[in-house]
């Protein structure tokens, strides 16, 4: 399957946290729905002997070392990750473990001289690699770490030790711990050769790793403790739903592919209640009552990817129509560039009508009030995914130009007014108005489009307040918070608007890719290496059938 088959060509898909590219502060609901559901596995953690490892580092360097100063436990624990890494590359040279790039570096360095420097930073900006720079937060939210006030991490009585012990019992027998190369800071080929098959990462699979990933099972799925949390119990059941979602695709005999992960198990299942498959063809998808509660959050996720395509798509035609003057281009230039572009025109390809003023671009989606409850649901069963005017059928368009981003823009915003403007009992929705704040997501834009019902609307005005409030105004709150004003996208010179850099409309991670990963490393799923079909085995059966029946 193309990628690309819902997505302009243009628009990349990457991982786009609140720290990083994100001029406008659109990840930030998303990041509050995906932490809700998914505690303790992020963008960046993908691998489930990470968990078990870093709990092995704390728990070992403690144990031998004793360290009393920080740098020292910095020390033991540079050397025991950079052994892992280097295990790793060597086992399997397909895998990437965290600072892939610099171990390899060393891999190739230590053939020809038959040792390998183990005192390197995998990750040169973090002087705890992979842990400081990703997974600490994941396994403290998962109650494995405590930090005392020396500054160091310790693992936590009950599972952490348990998986820290079960992880030396894994290793206990290798050249790495009987020779205790670990205090050392370099390590013969011979001796990483015959420690590789159980200090790599993918060694989970391994009889001698069962009760390491025993452990990793209960503390994913919650099964082990008197009183699930709620945050436990979504992480349980959003795990759960991806397992059955991936045996419904199997059970129509086309599998879900990883490669695609979020337009097979996300956005079709999710928002517009279907399995999607290579073909483009569908079939409905009944969501479990176990499921229902979180079915309807991770609907909320996807439905604020769309408002962020919409709200992009309108930065990235400000961007470029300010961007074709050297100066600048005031509000008002700006506005009369956009409505002078092909706006217009693909508005009427795609609708079939004229859309001169909002409200008859409104009229179109069938929308001609502020729609009741009735009207909304009428309009999400009608405006399904094969629908060119659902959202991922206006995304499927591939133009480029200023023009057509603000006209995506603009028919995402109307389609998913009718959508949503009238629902009032959807609980993944009362969840968003309770944690969102002030955040731009579709409560907070979406109530601006009553306007456009007003015959006296019109495009000008439409985007003068959706460009000041939206953009600008949005950008610099944004930036301010970031305290990154030196590294905007757009600024303000004598009245004029002044592109600063480029920017694209990004997706960001739904978390989906690295949870499938993570249930492939505890043996729930296999992904096929060549096709990249996902399949569900025994053990992830039995596990989901606990699930849906715990």
């Amino acid at each position: 399957m193309e990628s690309s088959r819902h997505i302009p060509k243009w628009t990349k898909r990457v991982v786009t946290d609140m720290g990083g590219r994100d001029p406008l502060g659109l990840s930030r609901v998303g990041q509050i729905i995906t932490d809700y559901l998914l505690t303790g596995i992020i963008t960046q953690t993908d691998r489930a002997r990470y968990y078990s490892f870093y709990c092995w580092a704390l728990w070992h360097i403690q144990m031998e070392e004793s360290p009393k100063r920080f740098q020292d436990f910095v020390d033991g624990f540079r050397r025991r990750e950079a052994a892992v890494a280097l295990a790793t590359v060597l086992n399997n040279e397909s895998t990437s473990p965290v600072g892939v790039t610099a171990v390899k570096i060393n891999i190739n360095e230590g053939r020809d001289e038959k040792q390998f420097n183990t005192d390197f930073r995998v990750l040169p900006s973090n002087q705890l690699g992979g842990y400081g720079q990703y997974y600490a937060g994941s396994i403290y939210n998962l109650g494995l770490t405590h930090r005392l006030e020396d500054g160091i991490d310790r693992v936590t009585e009950g599972n952490a030790v348990d998986l820290a012990t079960c992880f030396h019992d894994s290793v206990k027998k290798t050249p790495y711990i009987k020779k205790l190369l670990y205090l050392e800071k370099t390590i013969a080929l011979k001796d990483l050769e015959l420690s590789k098959q159980f200090l790599t990462i993918d060694a989970l699979p391994e009889p001698v790793c069962h009760q390491e990933r025993e452990i990793l099972r209960k503390i994913f799925f919650s099964f082990d403790k008197e009183k699930t949390g709620e945050r436990e119990l979504l992480r349980r059941l959003s795990l759960a739903q991806i397992l059955y979602v991936i045996s419904e695709y199997e059970s129509k005999g086309q599998p879900a592919r990883f490669d695609d992960v979020d337009w097979y198990l996300v956005f079709p299942v999710y928002y517009y209640s279907v399995l999607e498959f290579e073909d483009k063809s569908t079939s409905p998808y009944v969501c479990p009552d176990k499921f229902a509660v979180c079915h309807s959050l991770w609907k909320q996720y996807s439905l604020q990817q769309f408002v962020t395509q919409a709200i992009e798509n309108l930065l990235y035609a400000v961007l470029e129509t300010v961007g074709s003057e050297s100066g600048g281009m005031s509000l008002d230039d700006t506005i009369s560039m956009l409505l002078k572009s092909d706006f217009m025109s693909i508005l009427k390809d795609v609708t079939g009508n004229t859309c001169k003023y909002p409200w008859q671009l409104l009229a179109s989606f069938d929308v001609d009030k502020i729609p009741e409850e009735r009207d909304s649901l009428k309009l999400q069963k009608k405006l399904s995914i094969t629908n060119e005017k659902s959202e991922a059928g206006i995304l499927g368009r591939d133009e480029k130009s200023p023009g057509s981003a603000l006209a995506i823009a603009m028919l995402l915003l109307s389609c998913i007014y009718g959508k949503w403007r009238g629902i009032k009992s959807d609980i993944g929705c009362s969840y968003v108005v309770q944690h969102a704040g002030h955040e731009l997501w579709m409560g907070f834009v979406i109530p601006y489009l009553d306007s456009w019902l007003k015959k006296e609307t019109t495009w000008a005005d439409t985007l003068r307040y959706m460009i000041e409030s939206f953009i600008i105004n949005q950008h610099d709150r944004i930036m301010y918070e970031k305290r990154r004003l030196d590294s905007c996208w757009l600024s303000r010179v004598e009245g004029k608007l002044v592109k600063e850099q480029d920017y694209d409309p990004k997706w960001r991670s739904s978390r989906h890719g690295n949870a499938v990963t993570i249930l492939r490393d505890l043996g729930f799923v296999e992904i096929d290496s060549d096709d990249k079909k996902i399949s569900i085995t025994k053990d992830g059966r039995k596990i989901l059938q606990q699930a849906m029946s715990d």
